[in-house]
């Protein structure tokens, strides 16, 4: 099987955050922060296959040109946040399928940031990377995204994907998770196409360890305990939907209940 790696952090001001800083480093190249005038100066990391920035269908080339600047747009999405709690970047890393050529994965990265782009209205800047002396399966891509829309005129509002659970439910939206898992599988579709082009018989599995686990667990022979009670995939299943509540009830320690420990946007989020 080949190998499934989906991961989004926020790059947070909170969280000592800068979007001109992390588009330099996954893109190996210089960039200036305006504001700070900070260099930021990787280019002598190697490793980057190739790297270019997809805008939103629909917008002008000619009104959003200066977005494909790296520099540019990555300057203005922090010169665009006030506040010094701001989310300024959303980071999306995902596993390449070793088994395919170079010029098919970057075809899938682009189809991903595409797909972003024109799904949130936000510009995604993409880096492919090379296996580094580690693991030499590890073909990958960073994918910065705005965390606001963009047209013809700028930067405008958030996009909905950074709104809060609150703002999204009346908006009429799913949850945020809800979204990447989606956004997951179609990844998950579109490089097993690629794969089953090529003839190769591996696949990706979308779906999480935990998911996974509970469904083999349903499916398994019933083994019963000596005292004639739940079965093991039972009381599994039963543990699951306890916690589950519990959680969503507000119900959490005092521990998992602090701040620093909410499982929400700020954190990186592993679907």
């Amino acid at each position: 099987m080949s190998i499934m790696f989906f991961k989004v952090r926020s790059i947070s001001r909170a969280g000592g955050g800068n979007a001109v800083a992390s588009a330099a480093y996954v893109s190996r190249s210089r960039i200036v922060d305006v504001q700070t005038g900070r260099t930021h100066d990787f280019r002598r990391i190697p490793g980057l296959a190739h790297s270019e920035i997809m805008l939103p269908g629909g917008t002008s080339a000619a009104t959003t040109a200066w977005a494909s600047d790296r520099s540019r747009l990555w300057n203005a999405a922090e010169v665009t946040e006030g506040r010094r709690n701001s989310r300024v970047g959303r980071e999306y890393t995902v596993a390449l399928p070793h088994e395919l050529p170079d010029d098919v994965r970057i075809g899938l990265a682009r189809e991903l940031a595409q797909r972003l782009a024109d799904r949130h209205g936000v510009a995604v800047d993409i880096a492919v990377h090379r296996p580094g002396k580690g693991d030499p399966r590890n073909h990958h891509v960073h994918l910065l995204a705005t965390t606001r829309e963009l047209d013809d005129h700028g930067f405008t509002r958030k996009a909905t994907i950074e709104r809060n659970t609150d703002d999204r439910r009346r908006l009429g939206l799913a949850p945020t998770a809800v979204e990447y898992r989606a956004l997951r599988a179609a990844w998950a579709s579109s490089a097993n196409d690629r794969l089953r082009e090529a003839g190769l018989s591996e696949r990706l599995e979308p779906r999480s360890r935990r998911t996974l686990e509970l469904e083999r667990q349903r499916v398994e022979p019933e083994r019963e305990n000596p005292d004639g009670g739940l079965s093991v995939a039972q009381r599994a299943v039963e543990n699951w939907k306890r916690l589950k509540m519990n959680r969503d009830a507000g119900l959490e320690t005092a521990t998992r209940s602090q701040p620093a420990r909410r499982r929400d946007l700020d954190h990186g989020l592993d679907f």
